[in-house]
């Protein structure tokens, strides 16, 4: 299946998931988030391509990190929201260091595929997690902080606005961030190529997200 394909199917899974949870327990949207980044640091370190251009499979689960931070601020204030940011990072550490305990353990049958298999996957996975939390705290700040005055300017109108205005500003910090770190040693062109196409496909799961946004506020305001 090509990768065009399976970046549209798992943006839609992930967007439908944060949709479902908005909807049926909004205090669990922490969890995607959680979820999202912990997958960010799974596969992040797998570089792909995508209509020719180099960049990595997290982008999606990033992206659905930021809209399921645009569910919570449609409910709450931005000073509630802001703890997130905290929540993830202390998530995402506490996964790293158990993984790394977890694959440090010696395995009983000498050779073992798997563990050698996971070994050589969660090697990356401190330097990936580092990349992710030094990107996702500046970058979270930022979404919050401009979807939020966005808010605040159009008196609450213009929801597509402010989604994808604070999305398209914090994904780019969060792309110079991330690939900057987590792929320093990529030669420069490659890494510039990395930076923005994963800014483009930020940018594209979370405006393809956005009609959900208007669904929730549609179904919150008519179970008042």
């Amino acid at each position: 299946m090509a990768n065009e394909l399976l970046l549209i199917i798992s943006a839609l899974a992930d967007i439908v998931l944060v949709f479902i949870v908005a909807r049926a327990q909004p205090q669990r949207l922490f969890g995607t988030i959680v979820l999202n980044l912990i997958l960010i640091t799974i596969f992040g370190g797998k570089l792909i391509s995508l209509f020719g251009y180099s960049t990595n499979v997290g982008n999606v689960f990033y992206a659905c990190v930021f809209l399921a931070t645009h569910f919570l601020l449609e409910r709450r204030d931005k000073k509630d929201v802001y703890p997130v940011i905290w929540f993830g990072i202390v998530s995402v550490l506490f996964f790293t260091l158990v993984s790394q305990l977890a694959v440090s353990f010696s395995s009983a049958v000498p050779g073992d595929p798997l563990s050698e298999a996971m070994r050589t996957v969660f090697s990356l996975s401190p330097r990936i997690a580092f990349a992710s939390l030094i990107a996702y705290a500046f970058a979270q700040f930022v979404n919050i902080y401009l979807y939020d005055w966005i808010k605040a300017k159009t008196k609450g109108r213009l929801l597509c606005l402010r989604s994808n205005g604070a999305n398209v500003v914090a994904q780019f910090v969060d792309s110079c961030l991330f690939f900057t770190i987590a792929f320093i040693d990529l030669p420069g062109s490659i890494l510039i190529q990395a930076i923005l196409v994963g800014w483009a496909v930020k940018t594209f799961v979370v405006l393809l997200g956005s009609p959900l946004l208007y669904l929730d506020r549609y179904l919150s305001k008519k179970s008042r």
